[in-house]
């Protein structure tokens, strides 16, 4: 009886998160239909992204593990194909808006294609791996490079918004970006920007 009620705790759990999930979905894209991108929040958005970049990158992730969809722990070195430099990563939690880790994820799969699968990992932070994997599905991301970890020692992750960053094969990161609803064009540009530096196009100005 109390593994019935918990399933179905679980099951209404699930039901109203991808409801909410789809309201907030809906507000956002109304919004970002009807305004225009506030000054304001690029200069903030820029801002914000200088300073984070700046304190974050090139700082390693040594010691860091991944817990796959089957609670498989592999080093995060394993991510790499054989002779792969960098790769994407998209980096969320449970502890971050849904709606802002639906945002992220939802942008960077409009370039998944430009930028290659192969090219890009998305790493969650939830504690519990069974309902991780159930979300995974909800944001469509199932066929993609997906793992669960825990928090990564590195200033970013205290903030508490889902972000980017490029993780080279020594584990070292770089380009760290944080999202912002408010300025989709920004994120945009950083993502087209990543998609010309894995394609041999490095003109920054182009």
């Amino acid at each position: 009886m109390l593994i019935i009620l918990s399933l179905l705790f679980l099951n209404g759990y699930m039901l109203i998160y991808v409801i909410q999930l789809k309201q907030e979905k809906v507000v956002a894209n109304n919004n970002n239909s009807n305004l225009k991108n506030n000054p304001k929040d690029e200069l903030y958005s820029y801002q914000l992204n200088f300073t984070t970049n700046l304190v974050n990158s090139n700082l390693q992730l040594n010691g860091v593990t991944l817990k796959d969809t089957l609670n498989n722990i592999i080093p995060l070195k394993q991510v790499f194909l054989k002779g792969q430099r960098q790769i994407l990563v998209c980096r969320f939690s449970k502890m971050h808006c849904a709606s802002c880790v639906d945002f992220v994820i939802q942008l960077l799969q409009n370039w998944t294609d430009s930028i290659g699968k192969e090219k890009i990992l998305f790493l969650g932070n939830h504690r519990n791996n069974r309902i991780f994997k159930r979300e995974i599905p909800l944001y469509g991301i199932q066929d993609m490079n997906v793992y669960n970890t825990y928090t990564f020692n590195i200033p970013v992750e205290e903030l508490g918004f889902p972000y980017y960053f490029i993780l080279d094969s020594n584990l070292q990161i770089s380009n760290v970006f944080i999202p912002d609803k408010a300025t989709p064009n920004i994120t945009n540009l950083y993502l087209k920007k990543i998609n010309e530096k894995f394609n041999g196009k490095n003109n920054i100005f182009r």
